[in-house]
C-alpha cells in the first residue's frame, strides 16, 4: 500500500516513521509514505497556501486551489480521505475497509480548517474523536497506524482479531511476569494451562470490561 500524506508540516512525521511497527513496514516494503508539502503548489514567493475565511471570524482557511494541485500531483488517483472536525467517526471498521485500498491520500486539515470547496474532491471525511486539534498531523498518523495494522506482514495475523472493537468489545485484560505485583496476583486460570477455561475467562471479562468502561457499545 502507498499512502500520502498532504501536510503543512512533513517534518513532524520525522519520528512516527521510524519507530516500531510502522518502521518495520516500511523496511519490509508492506507500505511506502509519501510526504507531500502542500506549501509546494503556492503560487506566490511566501508559499502561502491559507487565507483568512469570507465572511470574516477568527484563524486562516486552507486555500482550495492550493491543496487541489497538491492532490492532483498524485498519480494513479488515490482514494482520498479528508482529516476534518466535521467527518464521520474514525472506527477500526473504518481502517479494515481502508486498509484494502492499494493507493491512499490523507489530507491534513490545520488552522481554522480548509476551504469547504475540497470536500468535494475526498473519497471519504473523517474524524478521530470529538474535539478539535491544531491540526490533522497527529490525526494522519493515527490512521497510518491503525491501517497499517490490518495489512498482511506489518503483525502477527493474530493480534487484530483479538483486540478491542473488533468483535463490538474491548478487549480482555492482559498480564505478564511478575505473577504477583504487589498483592495483585495473575488470575490463576490464565497459569493453569487450560486453553478452553482461558478462552472463556476472557469473553466473561472482555464484556465485564465493556460494560463497565464503554457501555456505549452494547
Amino acid at each position: 500500500m502507498t499512502i500520502w500524506i498532504l501536510t503543512l508540516f512533513p517534518e513532524v512525521f520525522s519520528s512516527f516513521l521510524t519507530h516500531s511497527i510502522i518502521k518495520r513496514a516500511l523496511a519490509k516494503k508492506i507500505i511506502k509514505i509519501n510526504l507531500t508539502n502542500i506549501r509546494d503548489f503556492a503560487k506566490d514567493a511566501r508559499k502561502t497556501a491559507d487565507d483568512t475565511p469570507y465572511g470574516g471570524g477568527a484563524g486562516m482557511v486552507l486555500k482550495a486551489d492550493i491543496l487541489y494541485s497538491a492532490l492532483k500531483s498524485i498519480k494513479p488517483k488515490p482514494y482520498t480521505i479528508l482529516l476534518s472536525a466535521s467527518g464521520a467517526k474514525y472506527t477500526q471498521n473504518t481502517a479494515k475497509k481502508i486498509s484494502q485500498k492499494n493507493n491512499v491520500a490523507i489530507i491534513c486539515g490545520h488552522y481554522e480548517g480548509i476551504d469547504a470547496r475540497i470536500e468535494k474532491y475526498a473519497d471519504q471525511i473523517v474524524t478521530i474523536g470529538d474535539y478539535i486539534l491544531t491540526g490533522g498531523e497527529i490525526p494522519a498518523m493515527v490512521l497510518v497506524d491503525s491501517i497499517t495494522r490490518f495489512i498482511k506482514g506489518s503483525i502477527n495475523p493474530q493480534s487484530p482479531q483479538d483486540e478491542s472493537f473488533e468483535k463490538g468489545l474491548l478487549e480482555y485484560p492482559q498480564f505478564t511476569r511478575p505473577e504477583n505485583f504487589r498483592g495483585q496476583k495473575v488470575p490463576k486460570v490464565l497459569l493453569s494451562g487450560n486453553h478452553q477455561e482461558i478462552k472463556k475467562w476472557r469473553e466473561e471479562k472482555s464484556e465485564e470490561r465493556t460494560k463497565k468502561f464503554r457501555p456505549d457499545l452494547f
